[in-house]
């Protein structure tokens, strides 16, 4: 349970880098928890199309998740098996490490190099990007050839510090009932997941996709054929809400879309603090 002072914390983290109106729509599903588009519609009085991108920037910025969950069907509908919904849920402790940007830089910057940092700030600074985008954007940024990138990107994934983006929407199923019993019977004290950990259990994919990166050849020899074309207007910018009023919040991903993995550099943060507390 988020207490009051970090709602308000958080909310105040999230006014500041995309707005008002994305911290309202954060603001109602940290009290709330999880919610449909049109619950979240009724208790902010906001536009069902404005609601719509509130949410699109914070999945964008790896700040909420959507997911269909499971549930038993009642009243009129009842003897159904079941529908699904569509339902957001905030992510509080992403939310939270936006303040810890600029450690992250430190660690991947001193670790890897300048190059790696660079596009490792491209990456917490648009949340999530496709390898095209992140290619654009370092030609836009260094000149930096398709083939130097893709090795950079390469070595960040190895290392652990990006990651392939979670499910857009995956299918999370309820509580299994003899989970329930089996926790009951038990002596020892079973912590229950919460929603935002059941759901991000089945959001990620499997640790060999999730760290797998394959350099994209066919993308080195478009970057040879339009090396003198204009960068992209979208990869020198920051994505907030107006760059996605034309994106689908639901759409099922083709390529796979990379962000940091911000639970590793915790890691490595927390060893650097042992490391030093140790030889004090």
């Amino acid at each position: 349970m988020v207490s009051q002072h970090g709602i308000l914390y958080a909310v105040h983290l999230i006014t500041n880098q995309f707005g008002n109106l994305v911290a309202k729509v954060c603001e109602c599903l940290l009290r709330n928890g999880a919610l449909t588009l049109q619950a979240i519609v009724r208790r902010t009085e906001l536009s069902p199309a404005k609601v719509r991108n509130c949410l699109l920037v914070l999945i964008q910025h790896n700040c909420a998740q959507a997911f269909i969950l499971e549930e038993s069907v009642s009243g009129e509908d009842a003897g159904e098996p079941g529908k699904a919904l569509t339902q957001y849920i905030a992510l509080f402790v992403n939310i939270l490490h936006r303040v810890r940007f600029s450690k992250f830089m430190d660690v991947v910057s001193k670790e890897l190099g300048g190059s790696c940092g660079e596009l490792f700030r491209g990456l917490l600074e648009h949340g999530r990007l496709t390898v095209k985008q992140i290619v654009d954007r370092a030609g836009a940024n260094a000149k930096e050839s398709t083939n130097t990138v893709q090795e950079d990107l390469g070595k960040l994934v190895m290392a652990h510090y990006v990651e392939c983006c979670p499910a857009p929407e995956p299918l999370v199923p309820p509580p299994d009932a003899d989970t329930k019993k089996r926790a009951k019977s038990s002596k020892v004290m079973v912590e229950p997941l919460t929603l935002e950990q059941r759901v991000m259990a089945v959001a990620m994919p499997s640790a060999m996709r999730r760290f797998s990166f394959v350099p994209n050849a066919d993308q080195v020899a478009d970057d040879q054929q339009n090396v003198n074309q204009p960068p992209s207007k979208d990869v020198g910018e920051k994505r907030k809400l107006h760059d996605l009023e034309s994106d689908t919040a639901l759409e099922e991903e083709v390529e796979c879309n990379w962000r940091a993995n911000f639970e590793e550099l915790l890691r490595r943060l927390r060893h650097k603090v042992s490391f030093i507390v140790l030889h004090s």
